[in-house]
C-alpha cells in the first residue's frame, strides 16, 4: 500500500471508546448477515455494538450488503448496484443461511438504523462501495445518518477499507467519527490516520502483532481486530491492548475480557 499524504498535525483525534465485543455484520454466525434478524441476534447475545456493511442500490438508496454480487447470499446472478431498492426487497437474504430464515429481506440503511435504535445498539457502519462509487456511498451514508440517527445518542462510527470513502465522509460529515480498515498496518499508519481524521484502526486479527497494537493505542487511537470467533484468541488480542473484538459469534466472546 502506497501512502501519499501531506504533512499533518502531530496530535491524533481524541480516542473513541469502543466496546470489548462488536457483532460482525450483525451476528453473522447466528443469523443472516446484514439483516434485521442479525441485529436482533446480536442484541440477544449481549452486544452493545454491531458492525454492518453499506452499499448503494441502483437508485442510490443505501442498503445493508457486503458483496457486490447477489450470488452468495441471494443465490441469483447480478450485482446489487444494478438493482433498485424496490427490486432488492423482493429477494431472499435468509434462506442461504438457514431455511428457518427464508423470506428475510435485504434492509435499507434507514430500516436498519431504526431497528438499532429500537434495540439500543450502537453501530459501526462500514462503507462498502461498489466499484467506482466510493465517494457517493460515503456521502449517502452521511446523509442518512444525519437524517435518521437520534441527536441524543452517540454518533455512529463510519469505517472503510476505501480511503476515498473516508475522505468523503470526513469532508461531508466531519462530526461523524471514522475508522480505517486494513489487513496489515500501513508503514505510515499514523500519517494516514491523521490525514483522514480517524479515531480508530481496524486490523485483521491473523495479521496483527502485539507491538503493533500497543503502538497504535499508545499513540491515542483505538484498535479493533476482525474477525475473531473463539474466546481464546479474543483474550490474547485483548491482552495485546486491542480495544474491540469484531466477531460473527458474539455469544462465544465474553464482554468482560
Amino acid at each position: 500500500m502506497t501512502d501519499r499524504f501531506a504533512t499533518v498535525p502531530d496530535a491524533p483525534t481524541p480516542r473513541i471508546a469502543l466496546p470489548p465485543v462488536i457483532g460482525h455484520r450483525g451476528a453473522a454466525g447466528l443469523a443472516p448477515e446484514n439483516t434485521l434478524p442479525g441485529l436482533r441476534a446480536a442484541a440477544e447475545a449481549g452486544c452493545r455494538w454491531v458492525e454492518v456493511d453499506v452499499m448503494l442500490a441502483a437508485c442510490g438508496t443505501p442498503m445493508l450488503h457486503h458483496d457486490v454480487s447477489l450470488e452468495r447470499i441471494e443465490g441469483i446472478a447480478g450485482r446489487l448496484d444494478q438493482w433498485t431498492a424496490t427490486q432488492l426487497a423482493e429477494l431472499d437474504a435468509g434462506a442461504a443461511f438457514d431455511p428457518a430464515f427464508a423470506g428475510t429481506r435485504i434492509p435499507t440503511l434507514a430500516e436498519a438504523l431504526a431497528e438499532m435504535v429500537r434495540l439500543n445498539l450502537q453501530v459501526n457502519l462500514e462503507i462498502k462501495p461498489a466499484p467506482g462509487a466510493a465517494r457517493e456511498t460515503a456521502e449517502a451514508t452521511v446523509r442518512t445518518v444525519r437524517d435518521l440517527w437520534p441527536e441524543d445518542r452517540p454518533k455512529p462510527l463510519l469505517s472503510s477499507f476505501q480511503r476515498d470513502s473516508l475522505a468523503a465522509a470526513r469532508d461531508k460529515g466531519p462530526e461523524l467519527p471514522r475508522g480505517l480498515i486494513v489487513q496489515n498496518r500501513p508503514v505510515r499508519w499514523s500519517e494516514v490516520l491523521r490525514e483522514l481524521d480517524c479515531v480508530s484502526l481496524h486490523l485483521a486479527a491473523d495479521h496483527l502483532l502485539p507491538a503493533e497494537s500497543r503502538e497504535v493505542t499508545d499513540a491515542g487511537w483505538a484498535v479493533a481486530a476482525y474477525t475473531v470467533n473463539d474466546g481464546g484468541t479474543a483474550a490474547r488480542l485483548r491482552g495485546w491492548g486491542v480495544d474491540a473484538i469484531i466477531t460473527d459469534r458474539p455469544d462465544l466472546i465474553p464482554n468482560d475480557l
